[in-house]
């Protein structure tokens, strides 16, 4: 593991201790509201797990507009789909069953991250998933995190592809 890496692993471990002890604020997903009006079309949005800040409410809001698409891992990369259930799957991350949608169909994504920068690169859990999505990728990807998670710096690689914000309980702040 590279020294980007080893430290990358040792951040990852922090926030989560973090996330494990600090109360998790009410679901604060609908600060994206602004976001929609702006981006028309399917949003790629996900499953929020345990530690992670909520997601229900922005979910049933795109579902209920026909415009929620949620990601689903396959091998080693993520497809996107318009759920019409939900299944468990790997990770402990509840998958979409429903039609695939091309990436290029999407116009912003909503995603998963431990921590951003206010100059928008952003952390993940380290499988890579997001980062080989996001390649593909040319809109705009906000991530959504805990305020105390918004850092002045992260270790940062050559595949990690920056952001253009994030939504937090204090609302959206874009970079």
């Amino acid at each position: 593991m590279s020294d980007f890496g080893a430290e990358k692993q040792a951040i990852r471990k922090q926030l989560l201790a973090a996330r494990q002890q600090n109360p998790k604020p009410a679901d604060f997903s609908l600060f994206a509201l602004e976001l929609l009006q702006s981006h028309p079309g399917l949003v790629a949005s996900y499953f929020s797990t345990e530690t992670e800040p909520e997601t229900s409410a922005i979910n049933q809001h795109l579902a209920n507009l026909g415009r929620l698409v949620l990601p689903a891992i396959q091998s080693s990369s993520l497809v996107w789909k318009k759920p019409e259930s939900l299944i468990p799957s790997q990770f402990g991350i509840m998958a979409p069953v429903g039609p695939s949608v091309s990436i290029s169909e999407i116009s912003l994504i909503l995603a998963p991250a431990l921590a951003v920068t206010k100059n928008g690169h952003r952390l993940g859990k380290g499988g890579g998933y997001y980062d080989r999505a996001l390649e593909k990728f040319s809109g705009d990807v906000y991530a959504i995190v805990f305020e105390r998670e918004v850092l002045h710096s992260l270790p940062v690689e050559d595949h990690d592809r920056q952001i253009q914000g994030a939504i937090t309980e204090t609302g959206l702040r874009d970079f």
